[in-house]
Formats: structure tokens, C-alpha cells, sequence
């Protein structure tokens, strides 16, 4: 998990060493168990089980709060857990959209790209950092913000059909909202992936 650091900036790591203690971490533990709830928020999404989706997704929440908690309070930060962390947030929130994509919900298409390409910019451009660099790089306040609104949005696409009057267009606005995070969110990241590359190949 991230170090103890200011909110607005990345927190990064210069070497990449994951030991078999890391493991054991109830931080990376509990990261570990996001993963696990994947399939089934997929599923219960695609087959339109709201409730239980939900209730998936509330154990998504719960777990990554509770492992940044834990990471800090037990002092368990592992370069495991720089991997685990995003990795685990971005598949429990993609599989969600994927599947209300699928579904019947008025999830836009248009949306989900963007998303999965935001996401799939990252995770090529921390590989690039690690093979370059030897660099994890962290959520900056940025990239939670855009996590958290995602995460509201898809729970709000989640209660519609069991909530039919909820305000008209309640998740639609949410999800607006969360892709102007993801918008500045991506900005920041790329910012900062070409600002430490140019000073690595200025070595």
C-alpha cells in the first residue's frame, strides 16, 4: 500500500521487491479479496440481480478502504501492495460497467470506453515505469476522486431498478461527474509518467 504521503502527490517506489511476507499483509489480504469479488459482481450484474450486486459491490468498497486503513494504521506497506491495490480497484469497477453494459441498463457504451481505455493507458504506462525505472506509481487524489465517483455511479445504475423513483437522470449526472475526474485524473497521470521518463533517459 502507498506510503504516508500528501494527498496531491504520486507516491512511488525506486525498487520493486515483493517478499513472501508480503503475502500476509491483512492489506494486501484484503486486496486480495476485492479480486475475489470480481466474477461475482460480473455476474449478478449480468444476470440483473441487483441486490446481491450490490451487496458484492459493498464488499468491494469495504475491502479498499479498509486495506488503505490497515496498510497505514499496521504500517504494511509492501510494493505488493502498490500492484495489488489499483489492479483490484480497476477490475472490481470495470467488471461492474462491463456488465451493466451487457445488461439492460442505460449504462452508455460510449462511457465504458473511455473508461477502459483510461485504464488500460495506465496500467501500460506503469509497466513502461517498472521495466524503465523500476517505479510503482500510486493513485494520486486525482485517481481516487475518479475511483469513488465510478464506484458511486455504478451503485446508483445498481438502484434504479430497485429504487424506480429515484430522480430522473440520478445516475447519469453521477456518471458525468466521475468521467470529468477521470479526464483530469488521466492528464495527471500522463504528466507525471513523461515528466519521470524524460528524467530517467537524462541519466
Amino acid at each position: 500500500m502507498a506510503l504516508k504521503a500528501p494527498v496531491h502527490q504520486f507516491t512511488e517506489t525506486q525498487s520493486i521487491r515483493i517478499t513472501r511476507s508480503d503475502f500476509f499483509y491483512v492489506s494486501n489480504i484484503l486486496s486480495s479479496a476485492r479480486l475475489v469479488t470480481v466474477p461475482f459482481i460480473f455476474f449478478t450484474i449480468y444476470r440483473e440481480q441487483w441486490v446481491l450486486a450490490m451487496v458484492w459491490g459493498g464488499i468491494a468498497v469495504i475491502t479498499d478502504v479498509l486495506d488503505g486503513f490497515f496498510a497505514r494504521r499496521l504500517k504494511q506497506h509492501s510494493e505488493l501492495g502498490y500492484i495489488l491495490d489499483p489492479i483490484a480497484d480497476k477490475l472490481a469497477i470495470s467488471a461492474g460497467i462491463f456488465a451493466l453494459v451487457l445488461s439492460k441498463s442505460t449504462f452508455p457504451l460510449w462511457a465504458f470506453l473511455i473508461i477502459a481505455t483510461r485504464d488500460v493507458l495506465i496500467v501500460l504506462g506503469n509497466a513502461v515505469l517498472a521495466y524503465k525505472a523500476k517505479m510503482i506509481t500510486r493513485s494520486n487524489l486525482w485517481g481516487k476522486c475518479a475511483s469513488f465517483f465510478l464506484s458511486v455511479a455504478v451503485m446508483f445504475y445498481l438502484l434504479r431498478p430497485i429504487v424506480p423513483r429515484l430522480p430522473d437522470n440520478t445516475e447519469f449526472y453521477s456518471l458525468c461527474l466521475a468521467l470529468i475526474f477521470v479526464g483530469v485524473s488521466t492528464v495527471s497521470y500522463a504528466r507525471h509518467m513523461f515528466r519521470v521518463l524524460e528524467t530517467q533517459n537524462q541519466r
